[in-house]
Parts: C-alpha cells; structure tokens; sequence
C-alpha cells in the first residue's frame, strides 16, 4: 500500500508540473526573452544584495531571542548557522527541514536543547505572525482592488486563528489541559517532550521588550523582501508603482506557504501573475519578475552550501558561558517532528 505521506508528494509534484505547464505554453517567450536581454545588471545586483541584508536582519532577531536566554554566541557563526540552514532547506521536504537544520547546528555550539529550539519556535512564530498581520493591512488598504481575487475573508479568517492559537498557547494552563489528553491515548513521551517545549517558550514572556523588537526586526525583513521585488521589475523596466508591491507580496508569501507544491513551484508563479494582474502587468512579465526572483534566491541560498564546506567546525565552537542561569531539559530538536 502506498503511503500517504508519497501519496501527498505524488500530488504536490503533480500541481507543481501541471501548473508550470500551464504557464509556459500561455507566456509570450519573445516578450518574456527581450525582458531578459534589456536587463539592468546592477539592480540585479542590487537586489542580491538585499537578500543578504534581509538575512542579516533576520540573523540580530535571532541573536536577540538567543542572547535573553543566556547563550552567547558571536554574530558570524549565527549568520552562519542561518545560511546552512536556508542551504539544506532547499533539499530537505518540508520548510521545517530548515529549522530542523539550524536547531541541530545551535544545540551543537551551546548544549542548551529546550533554549535552541524554543527560540527557532518564537523566531517562527514572530515571522508568521508578522506575514499575517502585513496580509491583513494589506486586503484593508487593497479594498475592492483585492477584493477582486477573492482572497480578503480568508486572509482575515486565517488571522483570527493565528491570534486566537496564540493568545490559547501562551496560557499556562494549556500544557496541562493537552498533557492530559496526549496520556490518555498514551502518547507519555510526546507529552513529557511538549510541557518542556512549552515551559521553555513561555519563558519568552518575561522579556516583552524584546519580543516587541524582535517583531519589528520581522517587520523590516518583510519590508526588504518587498523591495526586493520591487528592484529586480526595475531592472526589467517593467512600471509597477511601489505600493502594489508592498500589498501583494505579503499576500503571495502567505499563499505560497501553503504547501500544495514542491517549493512553491508554479503556485507562487500563478499568484504573482493573478495577483499583479489585476493592474495591468502581463504574464510575461510576471513570469520574468517572480522567476529572476526564485533564481536570485536560489543563488543566495547556494552561497549555504559554501559555509557548510568550508565550517564544518561549527559544532565545535567554544560559547562564552552566560551569567543567567538556564535549565537543561532534554529534548532533542528533531523529535519535535516525530509523529
């Protein structure tokens, strides 16, 4: 018997095939190609550049969220760690595979199993909830503009349960109430793994400043993420004005999480064409923007791969010791991925 989960992988790739065939027999190639010729290489370049700010910014969040919990470690080996994460995310299933990543590299450099992986969790949680919230400015200030891709009910509605997800977890009570349930159908490891999980995030709470810091960070990211789009349509001469840019990218990094596709392929294609659309872009052109897009991240991701050769001492760093007392549960990074 098949299994699901090569079942679920069968479909993605099929949606992922279907819809890229779509696209390439519907794009005008002569448009989309003397795009291509007519490129300005320095915005190009310009837009590289800003992945890796993007990445630095995302990196001091990171560093923020590590350091209140007592673990030092230098900016460039955290800079590092991110970009081998990013590098084995392009090959690994899930986008959880790249956490998996850089859990496993920062448990190695600091021993603290429950820190490293309560603070990639907060670090995630800060992301999405940050994209959502950006999602949801964006269907407002869109109106009848969005409106027309008939998107704004589930951008709110998916809101409403990140809020109300977040505002049940952060409750103390809400380890207990599911440790009960995960006993009763004898799920005691699981449970034992989740309280401590828990225990560790809610810690978090004691340091307000820099969860809100660290939500502005997000917010920033998000913001260059934009840019960079909106930088490489200008390297194609194509006339977009900015605010578009900053009310469908959100929207389409919301969808292209939803994981229908391998790597948001084709999916993330067709929502940029839908989307930028709606004022005037043609499809050639909307292929041009989000494909250079996919292989300028691409490219940056790869430069992953160069760290991972060349520091393969990572897990051996010495880690300057922290006067701030922390507990040591044991929980193992990847376990929390286990079914």
């Amino acid at each position: 018997m098949i299994k699901k989960k090569t079942i679920f992988l069968i479909f993605k790739i099929f949606v992922s095939i279907s819809l890229l065939t779509y696209i390439i027999l519907k794009i005008d190639w002569n448009e989309a190609f003397n795009n291509l010729e007519g490129a300005n290489y320095y915005l190009l370049v310009m837009a590289f550049s800003l992945n890796i700010v993007e990445r630095l910014i995302l990196t001091y969040k990171w560093n923020q969220l590590i350091r209140i919990r007592g673990i030092d470690i230098s900016f460039f080996r955290l800079f590092s760690i991110n970009l081998i994460g990013g590098f084995w995310g392009l090959f690994l299933p899930s986008s959880l595979g790249t956490d998996v990543v850089r859990g496993y590299y920062l448990v190695k450099n600091n021993g603290e199993k429950s820190v490293s992986v309560s603070s990639i969790f907060v670090d995630r949680i800060l992301g999405l909830f940050s994209l959502l919230l950006c999602s949801v400015v964006a269907v407002i200030i869109g109106g009848n503009l969005i409106s027309k891709v008939d998107i704004k009910f589930y951008v709110l509605a998916l809101f409403a349960v990140g809020v109300i997800s977040f505002y049940l977890f952060q409750k103390e009570g809400t380890a207990r109430i599911l440790e009960k349930i995960l006993k009763k159908i004898k799920h005691h490891k699981l449970a034992e793994l989740f309280i401590k999980l828990h225990t560790s995030i809610l810690e978090y709470k004691k340091h307000p400043g820099t969860l809100l810091s660290s939500f502005f960070l997000t917010v920033l990211a998000h913001a260059t993420h934009v840019l960079i789009f909106y930088i490489v349509a200008l390297a194609f001469n194509i006339s977009v004005p900015l605010i578009y840019f900053f009310l469908f990218i959100p929207i389409i990094t919301l969808i292209i999480m939803i994981p229908i596709s391998i790597g948001g392929l084709g999916v993330g294609e067709g929502v940029f064409i839908t989307f930028f659309s709606l004022v005037g872009i043609s499809m050639s052109d909307c292929v041009v923007m989000a494909f250079t897009n996919s292989i300028i991240n691409i490219l940056f991701t790869l430069s992953g791969g160069i760290v991972f050769l060349f520091f393969k001492n990572l897990s051996k760093q010495e880690i300057l010791p922290s006067k701030q007392e922390i507990k040591k549960p044991d929980l193992e990074p990847t376990e929390l991925l286990k079914d």
